[in-house]
């Protein structure tokens, strides 16, 4: 990583998870990136919304074996664990469960799901049937599409851009828990020149070094050390942040040895835009949530 500038580093990143960086601006590239954080640091919830064709599942799908994608119908027998098999869930066995398409899961009559969806992203455990309390690490993402306007613009966004969520996905106890909500739609759609045409790390190669750096806690500390944020004192705000930074901490500077204006730029600042994100669209939901704008010593 000393070898590289940071522009230089976070574009041999995007090559490596097979983009061409050429085609993105700075605060594309980031947002690319900002896909790995649920790999590279355990628990990190995330919602991405955007139109068709933006190759929101593409970075999952080929990155690492330690994601599993599924879309349709995602039961609590698959998700967490199956008890007339006694087999543990998806939950338990990945770094990072993606539901595709989520706008058409289905929910469960008995609101089984729902229940233990909230009960795992609130204390990374669960227990169903004959299986006591079972404790997992794996970050939950949820893909789906949205329409955009003649602006780009998503056209639900002055009444809630989780309107596209089936209703038992849109209860904001549940929203609450997820650490990000990523603006897919700022992205542009995958063409022929897409493809990375630059050198990267194989993708194979890159998803074991992402799973490896997931239990080194020496990143959390830095990040604890060095983050002064404002109008962020609710912990889950705080946690969420936390975690997107370190995460990006991880990814962009390895070494652990940004200046501090590097690491509010490309580690706390976007990260702090995600948490904002999912704190605006619960003010949509609930007039419970207070408006708040985050802000980080330097913006």
């Amino acid at each position: 990583r000393a070898q590289f500038s940071t522009q230089e580093w976070i574009n041999f990143i995007v090559s490596s998870m097979g983009f061409n960086h050429e085609l993105y601006t700075e605060r594309q590239k980031l947002l690319l990136v900002c896909r790995l954080i649920p790999m590279v640091e355990p628990r990190y919830n995330l919602i991405e919304l955007a139109p068709k064709g933006t190759g929101k599942s593409f970075v999952f799908e080929n990155m690492s074996r330690y994601v599993a994608v599924r879309s349709g119908a995602i039961t609590p027998a698959v998700l967490f664990f199956n008890d007339a098999r006694k087999t543990p869930g998806l939950i338990t066995r990945y770094d990072c469960v993606v539901i595709d398409e989520a706008q058409k899961v289905k929910a469960d009559s008995s609101g089984e799901l729902t229940a233990l969806l909230k009960s795992y992203l609130e204390a990374g455990r669960f227990g169903r049937g004959s299986a006591g309390s079972i404790t997992a690490e794996a970050g939950l993402v949820m893909l789906a599409n949205i329409d955009l306007d003649h602006h780009k613009q998503p056209i639900y966004e002055p009444v809630g851009l989780l309107r596209v969520f089936p209703n038992f996905l849109r209860e904001t106890a549940f929203i609450d828990r997820f650490s990000g909500l990523l603006p897919g739609w700022d992205l542009p759609r995958v063409s022929k020149d897409t493809p990375s045409k630059s050198i990267g790390l194989k993708g194979d190669i890159f998803g074991e070094i992402l799973h490896s750096l997931r239990s080194d806690i020496s990143y959390r500390d830095y990040v604890k050390l060095n983050m002064a944020l404002e109008n962020c004192d609710d912990m889950r705000d705080n946690k969420a942040v936390e975690a997107g930074a370190t995460g990006l901490l991880k990814i962009i500077f390895p070494n652990k040895n940004p200046t501090e204006e590097d690491f509010y730029n490309y580690c706390v600042n976007p990260t702090l835009e995600l948490r904002q994100r999912v704190r605006d669209e619960l003010c949509k939901l609930d007039r419970e949530y207070e408006s708040v704008t985050f802000r980080s010593k330097i913006p």
